[in-house]
C-alpha cells in the first residue's frame, strides 16, 4: 500500500517535470513574434531585439549615405516592424528617390509610393502622404501619362477634401500638374480653370493674413504664369465655361467676382463676358469706379448713350475731386465727339473748377468753341480769339500739351478776322477788349489774321 502511494507520487512529479520542460522549451517560440504579428511597434522576444538591431544598423549606414548597405537592414524593419518609427518611411523614401536619380529606373518610383502607402497605414496622415506621393510622381514621372494622371488625381483629391493641407509648394504643384495633364490631353480646360481658382484661393487666403510673405507671393506669380501658358486660359474657353452662369445667376456676386478676376488676370477684359459680369455686379454693388469702368466699356463698344449714363452715375458717386475732374473731362470728351458742344464746354468747365491743373479740360473748351456758329461770318470768326485764348491757357497749365496746342493755334489763327474786316466793325487796334456773344459769352481781345 505504501509502495503503491510512492509509485503514484513519483509518476505525478515526473509528469509535472515533463510539462514544465515542455513549457520551458516552447516559451521562446511563442514569444519571438514580429511587430506585424503582434500589432506592436517592435514585436516580442528575439524579433524585438532583431528589429532594434536592424534599425540601428540601417540608420548607421544611412547617416553615412551608404544606402546599398543600409537597405539590407532597412527591409526587415519595413517588413517585420513597420509600426516602429516614422523614420523608417522618411529614410526609405529618401533612399529610393536617390536610387531613381542614379538609375532612372521607374520601379523605384513605385517603391516610394508603396512606402508612403504603408506609412499612411501605420501612422495615418493620409492627406499629407498623398501630397508627398503626388510630389514624387511629378518630380520623377516626367511626361509619363500614367504617372501624371496619378499625381493629378492625388493632389486634386486632397484639394477637394482638405484644402487646408496645401501650402505655397503644393499650390504651385497643383497648377503645374494640371497644366501638364491638359497638355497630355488627359483633362479638359474646365479642370485647369478650377485648379487655377482653387490654388489662387489658397495663396490669397494666406496673403490676406501675411501680405509680405515672399513664398506665397512667388507662388502666386508661378501659378499665374503656368495658367497663362497652359493654353486653357483663352478668352474663348472662359466665355464658353461661364457665359451661362453669368446670364442665369445675375445676383451671385461671388461667382461674378470670380469670373471678373479670371478674365482680368487672363487679359480678357475686352470680352463680352467681362462686360456682362461687370454690369451685373454693378447692379448689385454700384460704385464710382465700377460705373466709370462700365462707361469705358460702353464707349469702346460705341454705345454712347450707355457710356454717358455710366459716366454721369460715376460722377455722382465719386467723392474725390481730382478723380471727379477726370471723369467730367471724359464725359466732356464724349459730348464733344457727339457734337454736343455746349454740353462739352459745361462739363469741361466743371472739371477745371475741381482741378485747376487740368489742362485737358481747357483744351476741350477750346475745341468745343472751334467752329461755333453764333451769328454772321465776322462774329463766327471772333470765336477763334476765344479758342486761342483757351489753347494758350491749356499749354501754360499742362506743358505736355504743347505740341498739339501749337499745331491748333497755327491753324485757328488763320481763321481770325482780317484787319480790313475788323475795320468795318470799328475795330482797329489789336489787344482791344472784345465780348464774344451767343452761347459762348466770353471776354477776349482783338487780333488780326496774319496775311
Amino acid at each position: 500500500m505504501i509502495k503503491h502511494k510512492i509509485n503514484k507520487e513519483m509518476k505525478r512529479r515526473s509528469s509535472a517535470i515533463l510539462t514544465g520542460l515542455i513549457l520551458l522549451l516552447t516559451t521562446p517560440v511563442l514569444q519571438a513574434q514580429n511587430g506585424v504579428a503582434t500589432g506592436t511597434p517592435f514585436g516580442r522576444g528575439e524579433d524585438s531585439t532583431k528589429c532594434l538591431r536592424n534599425t540601428s544598423l540601417y540608420s548607421t549606414y544611412y547617416e553615412n549615405k551608404d544606402y546599398n548597405m543600409a537597405l539590407q537592414f532597412w527591409r526587415p524593419v519595413f517588413n517585420e516592424c513597420p509600426g516602429s518609427s516614422k523614420n523608417t518611411y522618411i529614410k526609405g523614401e529618401t533612399m529610393f528617390k536617390d536610387f531613381f536619380r542614379k538609375t532612372g529606373n521607374k520601379a523605384y518610383i513605385d517603391t516610394v509610393i508603396m512606402i508612403l502607402d504603408q506609412r499612411t497605414k501605420y501612422f495615418n496622415e493620409e492627406h499629407a502622404n498623398s501630397l508627398r506621393k503626388a510630389f514624387a510622381l511629378y518630380e520623377f514621372g516626367g511626361n509619363d501619362p500614367e504617372y501624371a494622371k496619378k499625381c493629378y488625381d492625388l493632389i486634386k483629391g486632397v484639394m477637394e477634401q482638405s484644402p487646408q493641407s496645401f501650402d505655397y509648394t503644393y499650390s504651385s504643384l497643383y497648377m503645374a500638374i494640371t497644366a501638364k495633364c491638359y497638355a497630355l490631353k488627359l483633362i479638359d480646360a474646365t479642370e485647369v480653370i478650377n485648379a487655377y481658382s482653387q490654388s489662387m484661393k489658397v495663396v490669397d487666403n494666406q496673403l490676406s493674413r501675411k501680405p509680405d510673405d515672399s513664398r506665397y507671393n512667388e507662388a502666386r506669380k508661378n501659378i499665374d504664369a503656368v495658367f497663362r501658358s497652359s493654353g486653357a486660359a483663352s478668352c474663348e474657353n472662359l466665355e464658353h465655361l461661364f457665359a451661362a452662369s453669368v446670364e442665369n445667376n445675375q445676383s451671385d456676386t461671388a461667382m461674378l467676382r470670380k469670373v471678373i478676376t479670371l478674365l482680368t488676370e487672363t487679359g480678357c477684359r475686352d470680352s463680352e463676358l467681362y462686360y456682362k459680369a461687370s454690369t451685373n455686379l454693378y447692379r448689385a454693388f454700384p460704385s464710382a469706379s465700377s460705373a466709370a469702368q462700365l462707361a469705358e466699356m460702353n464707349l469702346a463698344r460705341k454705345k454712347y448713350n450707355e457710356a454717358e449714363k455710366y459716366y454721369t452715375e460715376a460722377i455722382e458717386l465719386e467723392t474725390d475731386n481730382l478723380v471727379k475732374s477726370g471723369l467730367l473731362t471724359k464725359l466732356a470728351t464724349l459730348e464733344l465727339t457727339s457734337d454736343s458742344k455746349q454740353a462739352a464746354r459745361d462739363f469741361a468747365k466743371a472739371a477745371f473748377s475741381l482741378d485747376p491743373t487740368n489742362g485737358n479740360a481747357l483744351f476741350i473748351i477750346a475745341e468745343a468753341y472751334a467752329g461755333a456758329r453764333i451769328g454772321e461770318a465776322f462774329e463766327n470768326q471772333t470765336v477763334y480769339w476765344v479758342v486761342v485764348d483757351y489753347l494758350i491757357r491749356a499749354r501754360n497749365t499742362d506743358p505736355t500739351l504743347r505740341e498739339q496746342v501749337d499745331e491748333r493755334i497755327s491753324i485757328y489763327s488763320r481763321l481770325f478776322p482780317t484787319k480790313e474786316e475788323a475795320f468795318f466793325r470799328s475795330l482797329v487796334e489789336e489787344g482791344a477788349p472784345y465780348q464774344v456773344g451767343g452761347w459762348i459769352n466770353e471776354s477776349t481781345t482783338v487780333r488780326f489774321r496774319k496775311e
